[in-house]
Order: structure tokens, then sequence, then C-alpha cells
């Protein structure tokens, strides 16, 4: 199996932030009522602000080339790997939290993309009359 490049990796996450933007800011009492935690207006309007915030510096590095991306994909890693615990923590402890199963299980597939392309092996770079 091919492993993804890290802008393939970074693209997942983009559309989980883009996701998760949307159901916390736009249908975000429709996602509490599957989640352990409940409501909160306030801190789903602020994840959403989060998320939004993250995507415009994913916009902006866009065109800095691959290192740019890796970087990225690592700082991605350890966010999703500290939600996808949360999720998963609080699925656990309400296994009919559908929200919370499913925020961990989409965490899960970035780390998985995000693992795999940055185990990969790093293109050569390229001399200067290549660009």
């Amino acid at each position: 199996m091919r492993r993804p490049s890290v802008r393939t990796a970074r693209n997942v996450w983009i559309a989980g932030f883009s996701l998760a933007a949307v159901l916390q800011g736009v249908f975000g009492r429709r996602f509490a009522r599957g989640a352990a935690w409940g409501r909160n207006a306030g801190w789903q309007r602020e994840i959403a602000v989060w998320n939004v915030g993250t995507l415009v510096t994913a916009a902006g590095l866009a065109g800095l080339g691959p290192e740019a991306d890796r970087a990225q994909v690592r700082g991605f890693a350890v966010l999703s790997t500290l939600f996808g615990l949360n999720h998963l923590a609080a699925a656990l402890r309400s296994p009919r939290s559908g929200s919370n199963w499913f925020g961990a299980g989409l965490n899960a597939v970035g780390i998985t993309a995000g693992v795999a392309a940055l185990a990969a092996p790093r293109p050569a770079p390229r001399g200067p009359d290549e660009r």
C-alpha cells in the first residue's frame, strides 16, 4: 500500500477541521445531542472559531512546501491524539454518545494518515534549476 504524502495527510486534517467548524458552529445543538458533554453554545462557538483560525493558518502555509506541510502534520497529529483521547474517554463513559465515537474515529483517521505520511522517506531535495 502506498503511503499518503504529507500534503495528503495535511488535507485530511483540513477536511476534518472544516467539518468540525461546521458541526460546532452551525449544527452545534444537533452535535451536542449525541455527545456525552451536552450543549455549551459558548464553548462550541470557541471550537468553531479555533477551527476556522487553524484553516486560515494552514492556507497561509500551503505554498511554503513539504517542510511546512510536515510541520503542520506533526502538530495536527499531537492535536488529534489529544482530541481523540478526549472523545474516546467520553464515549467509553457514555457508550451511546455517537458524537464522541464519531470524533474519536475521525481523529484516529487523521492520526493514521499523519503517522503514515511522516514515516515515509522524504523526497530528495530539488536543486535550484529544478524548481
